[in-house]
């Protein structure tokens, strides 16, 4: 954790919004993004998160929220398996969303508004850097500003605005 990030004026402040999806039965225990992705989200977010994770109950469910401040020029790319990877990145205080080709029509659908008047850019393919393909979307963050998807008894995947 990092809390003098907080006091960087050009790091963009956002909540990561993912599901809980640990289940704990006696002293057992098992977590199923941590599986999907190899390790604890919180351990790969760490040196970007400016408070603990906390949860929120939403629709039946529990998502795990991570406050961030992102600096500017930099942000990350999460491996998943299977799929590729999702990441986000901070460039001169635009918000650079990165997903794998099976999510673009998700994203551009949370997204319709912002690109339908200016406010966001997208998509456009790169290079993950490992081979493979992300799509990328860049998005001006307005306070307030909430952005997920929906997965359905397992909560969503979303940011919000800081």
């Amino acid at each position: 954790m990092n809390p003098a990030l907080a006091q960087d004026p050009r790091a963009l402040r956002v909540n990561l919004t993912a599901p809980t999806t640990a289940i704990r039965i006696g002293p057992f225990s098992f977590d199923g993004l941590k599986a999907l992705l190899g390790f604890e989200l919180a351990e790969l977010l760490g040196p970007m998160m400016v408070g603990p994770k906390f949860q929120r109950p939403i629709l039946g469910g529990v998502i795990d929220v991570y406050p961030l401040a992102i600096p500017n020029g930099e942000g990350l790319t999460i491996p998943v398996k299977l799929v590729g990877g999702v990441g986000f990145r901070n460039l001169h205080g635009a918000l650079v969303l990165q997903v794998p080709p099976a999510m673009v029509d998700l994203v551009r659908a949370q997204l319709a508004t912002e690109l339908a008047n200016g406010e966001a850019l997208g998509p456009a393919n790169n290079d993950n850097g490992a081979g493979g393909t992300v799509t990328e979307f860049a998005l001006r963050l307005r306070p307030g500003m909430r952005k997920a998807i929906p997965l359905g008894t397992w909560g969503e995947l979303g940011l919000e605005a800081a």
